[in-house]
């Protein structure tokens, strides 16, 4: 079977979409698919030779630019003269050129949809909805975000798939309670950016410790923390606030937690909170995006509305003072990434998708 995945860019295999096509291609060439994998633009990290198969640089810039179109619309040449039908593009400008000039080489193409649309102007949306008109499929990764893309994009609902991102299960490690000593760390994997809503995470602990708690804040992901740690300075938390910056391995931090974190205002599909559930971490998370389809509230863990500091509070306490809850929620969290989450399920529903599109244009 071949397929052909497009890309405006790949910067490195950890950030969020970037670490499921990684393992797409992984588990694909496994499976015996033969790939092709370009980029819009290449990266230091595309040209190290460290991706799973070859990448190809279309060197397509601006969407407005009619050589761009000129440059997907050769390469969609190419594949088809090689035996390809089917593209999966991921990104915006990708979403945008290679429908159309795709199926004028005689192409299906897939897009992809990852996140609640924070990139959409009336641009971009004007755009979308008349190329859309050569969209074979749409994969989301959440139900909350199907929903949008379809709205939004004005999808026909046939078109919509919801795959679910995949993660390895085979090294969780079962949650095991270890005796209490307190301080009880309270952690949150996020890159600190206003979305994150990291500042209602300060003032919750502020509570906390206001109310007599032995807690500390652990704060993992890149960004300026000048400003948490002049909120945290304002609230009196010292060093109760600390910020691990950007970190490879995230989970060896997760790992340290007893309550994770997650408190933005917009998640399409949270990989952090998967991250949590993995290592046995009882999650509290906003009732936002796609986050109410990985946590039910008071199993896994418990779901508060965006920006109520006060109910993150009653929560967190919650959770402080009941460690034998903690750790059943952290299995209940694990039972359920190996039921819903897993690579080998993403790569099944995946495949499935390739090949129905693949089964109907051969009928047509």
């Amino acid at each position: 079977m071949k397929l052909c995945i497009v890309m405006d860019q790949y910067n490195h295999p950890h950030a969020g979409t970037e670490s499921q096509v990684f393992k797409l291609v992984e588990g694909l060439s496994r499976k015996g698919w033969e790939l092709r994998f370009a980029v819009f633009r290449g990266t230091d990290y595309t040209r190290s030779g460290e991706f799973p198969v070859p990448v190809e640089e279309l060197g397509v810039g601006r969407v407005a630019d009619p050589g761009s179109w000129r440059r997907v619309y050769r390469f969609a040449r190419t594949l088809k003269a090689e035996g390809f039908g089917l593209v999966h593009v991921f990104f915006n400008d990708a979403s945008v050129i290679c429908p159309p000039m795709m199926r004028l080489a005689g192409l299906q193409t897939i897009i992809s949809r990852r996140d609640m649309g924070f990139w959409y102007s009336s641009l971009y949306l004007r755009a979308l909805r008349l190329t859309g008109l050569w969209v074979s499929a749409a994969v989301c990764n959440s139900e909350a975000v199907a929903t949008l893309t379809r709205d939004a994009e004005r999808l026909p609902d046939n078109k919509v798939h919801v795959i679910y991102n995949g993660y390895p299960v085979d090294a969780m490690e079962p949650t095991v309670l270890s005796p209490h000593r307190p301080p009880v760390v309270i952690g949150i994997v996020a890159n600190l950016r206003p979305i994150k809503r990291i500042d209602d995470l300060i003032r919750s602990v502020a509570g906390l410790v206001a109310e007599g708690g032995d807690v500390v804040l652990r704060i993992v992901g890149g960004g300026d923390p000048a400003p948490y740690q002049a909120l945290a300075g304002q609230l009196g938390l010292g060093d109760r606030v600390q910020f691990a910056g950007s970190q490879p391995d995230p989970e060896r931090w997760i790992e340290a937690f007893d309550i994770a974190v997650l408190c933005s205002e917009s998640e399409g599909f949270s990989n952090a909170i998967i991250e949590y559930m993995r290592c046995g971490k009882p999650v509290v998370c906003t009732r936002t995006g796609g986050n109410p389809e990985i946590v039910s509230d008071g199993e896994n863990g418990f779901l508060v509305e965006v920006g109520d500091v006060e109910g993150m509070t009653r929560r967190l306490q919650h959770l402080i003072e009941r460690p034998e809850l903690r750790q059943a929620m952290g299995r209940e969290g694990q039972l359920r990434v190996m039921r819903r989450y897993s690579v080998q399920t993403m790569l099944d529903r995946h495949v499935a998708l390739y090949r129905t599109l693949m089964k109907e244009e051969r009928a047509a």
